[in-house]
């Protein structure tokens, strides 16, 4: 059982080294156009990839160009705006029907506000509302961004 547990913690502190990003040639074989999160010491940029050499990082974003040294920066992240998106409205969606539920349960008695209608119906207008705000603000946030490509040491 102890031979069992040591090779288990070996394994999985193999697993994270390996998955350590410290590697500015791993962030090299980043094609171009590539959409990645910079971030440096002082500011942060989402932009597409244009050239990646040894010591700096040129990336676009419409008409702006932008060029990051190698010893600036701290962290590249790959973008996953389409994810982040459909999360969004996952989360919204199940937020929106609950809430809606709720309401539309509370709501069945005498003097109603909406008469007619159903808990059910309720529980539909909150997921249609709660996944339009929850795609609305998980798209532009980013907030599941991408693996980490680049971490300075």
């Amino acid at each position: 059982m102890k031979i069992l547990l040591v090779v288990l913690f070996l394994w999985g502190a193999s697993v994270s080294l390996a998955g350590q990003t410290s590697d500015w040639e791993r962030l090299r074989r980043v094609p171009a156009g590539t959409r990645v999160h910079v971030a440096t010491d002082n500011r942060s940029k989402t932009c597409s990839v244009d050239l990646i050499d040894e010591a700096t990082l040129r990336c676009s974003k419409g008409a702006s160009q932008y060029s990051f040294l190698r010893a600036d920066v701290k962290s590249v992240k790959l973008t996953r705006y389409g994810r982040s998106t459909l999360v969004g409205l996952g989360i919204g969606l199940g937020a929106g029907a609950g809430v809606g539920a709720a309401a539309g349960h509370a709501q069945e008695k005498p003097g109603d506000l909406f008469p007619g209608l159903s808990t059910e119906a309720y529980a539909a207008i909150g997921a249609a509302a709660g996944a339009l705000a929850g795609a609305a603000i998980g798209g532009p946030t980013d907030f599941l961004r991408g693996p980490t490509v680049y971490r300075r040491p």
